[in-house]
């Protein structure tokens, strides 16, 4: 018996293979569907591959007769005595709120995604790495008005993005004439703008209605591993993408 500890993309995968390979796999998910953040992340309207994915995923655990219990939170693995578990609990939104004024007033970008919070016509996304770029393509596909604030001298600049879709969103941008600040600081949330700051440190207020942050993830392990018995999969270990997410589970279910 294997207990796995988050039902998203990560601790599907390695229940499917631990299934094939003769074990017993339990998913323990805190809410009520199978997905975590892979629910958001495909969640755009020029997704719908990875929401075919999804699907398949869920499939699976129900052709494999895998166990999967939901709205089960667990808060403590040592319940499960020696028995191996595979911690894939993801990670948690930066949150700048009490750092930067206004801050709260932000919509975090899978609150956004899902569906849980509605944004107005002109919208500041902070942060211009996939994920914002990604929003903010979405948000101008829905006719509404993006503006893009990235702290660094590139869009989608970090590594392991594939070079054909980072481009095109680069390209669609400048193409379609969507505002895009580089070097720039968020450095105030207001009712109708936010106040930045560029590279030479002059202060710029940009009009908008809403604000999206995307500024980030930070990796969220209910324990650590131990290499034994614990491991560790997914964004709980290292904020990544699909694909490496869905190798370092396949992997630590070889392992085990």
């Amino acid at each position: 018996t294997v207990h796995i500890i988050g039902g998203g993309i990560g601790g599907m995968e390695a229940a499917r293979v631990l299934k094939l390979r003769g074990h017993k796999p339990i998913i323990h998910e805190k809410s009520g569907v199978l997905g975590g953040t892979f629910i958001p992340a495909s969640a755009e309207s020029y997704k719908g591959k990875l929401r075919e994915l999804l699907q398949w995923y869920r499939l699976q655990m129900t052709k494999m007769n895998i166990e999967v219990k939901l709205n089960d939170e667990v808060k403590d693995i040592t319940a499960f005595g020696d028995c191996p578990v595979i911690i894939a609990t993801g990670s948690n939104p930066i949150n700048l709120t009490g750092k930067l004024p206004g801050f709260e007033k932000t919509v975090e970008g899978c609150e956004f995604l899902n569906g849980t919070k509605t944004v107005g016509d002109t919208v500041a996304i902070i942060g211009g790495g996939l994920t914002g770029c990604e929003i903010a393509y979405e948000i101008a596909l829905q006719g509404k008005k993006p503006i893009i604030v990235e702290m660094k001298d590139d869009l989608v600049s970090q590594k392991g993005v594939c070079l054909a879709n980072s481009s095109y969103l680069r390209e669609w941008f400048a193409l379609n004439k969507v505002p895009v600040y580089l070097e720039t600081a968020l450095k105030e949330v207001r009712d109708d703008a936010i106040i930045c700051a560029d590279k030479n440190g002059k202060m710029i207020e940009i009009p908008c209605d809403s604000v999206i942050s995307c500024v980030g993830y930070k990796p969220n392990p209910l324990a650590a591993a131990n290499g034994k018995n614990t491991y560790l999969v997914g964004d709980c270990l290292a904020i990544g993408n699909l694909r490496s997410v869905i190798w370092r589970a396949y992997e630590v279910a070889m392992k085990i």
